[in-house]
């Protein structure tokens, strides 16, 4: 058993916690409380804490990602309600265990092609994300893409996705640069490499210092203007072209 497990609260080994973590780790108090109080006994599995307040990579602007994991679909709905109360900068999204044994999400799209991540790549990372709440759940016993199928979609779901909705200002350029990190890791597992699960270590598997990867990496740092983000689009459709197709 991990110690995440012994231990539900994990920052308490953290040392030197930053305002920004101090303020995330008392609005994921507040926010674990509404969870369990939203739903009726038995029908909250766990809640998961997955993102870059699990790595400590936080910086101004960051959310705390939080995934309770609920019996069954028609418990999503009172804990999709958590959001609407006081628990900024936490993101509660729930997933249940249908969405997980088809791993398809039953809520509603916001984007066509649908932007969201599958649920299996959510059970991919679950030993880097924390557990707050309930017991652990078992990844084995639910389907999971091979890292080949994964990073071709991936690959598919920028180009037709991500960079269209970015250039008609339907989702930002943080967002897109994110995916940009994700891809590159699936690229690096396909490879037989295995980078830390973090902005950072992703970017270190890379050592080509004129990789994509790296420029992501200092955007992710400091802020594009404009200009530079539509010079990275470029750069990211003829990455996407360049690259060895995946069947």
């Amino acid at each position: 058993m991990n110690k995440q497990q012994e231990d539900p609260e994990f920052w308490n080994t953290w040392k030197r916690c930053s305002t920004i973590e101090t303020h995330a780790i008392q609005a994921t108090k507040r926010a674990r409380s509404f969870v369990v109080q939203s739903l009726p006994k038995g029908k909250l599995i766990a809640i998961y804490i997955k993102g870059s307040f699990a790595r400590r990579e936080m910086k101004r602007g960051s959310d705390v990602d939080m995934v309770p994991i609920v019996a069954s679909d028609k418990f999503s709905g009172p804990v999709w309600e958590v959001n609407e109360r006081k628990v900024n900068p936490v993101v509660v999204v729930p997933l249940s265990l249908s969405e997980l044994r088809k791993n398809k999400l039953s809520s509603r799209a916001r984007h066509n092609p649908d932007l969201r991540a599958k649920p299996d790549r959510f059970l991919h990372h679950l030993s880097q994300s924390q557990i707050i709440f309930g017991k652990p759940i078992d990844p084995k016993k639910f389907p999971i893409r091979t890292d080949e199928v994964a990073l071709r979609d991936e690959k598919s779901i920028i180009k037709n996705g991500y960079i269209p909705a970015f250039q008609k200002n339907k989702i930002s350029f943080v967002t897109l640069l994110k995916e940009v990190f994700w891809l590159v890791e699936l690229e690096q597992l396909v490879a037989g490499k295995h980078p830390a699960h973090s902005f950072v270590g992703i970017a270190k598997s890379e050592s080509q210092r004129n990789h994509l990867i790296h420029t992501a990496l200092r955007f992710r740092k400091r802020e594009a203007g404009r200009k530079k983000q539509r010079l990275f689009i470029l750069d990211l459709q003829k990455y996407l072209r360049t690259q060895r197709e995946i069947r």
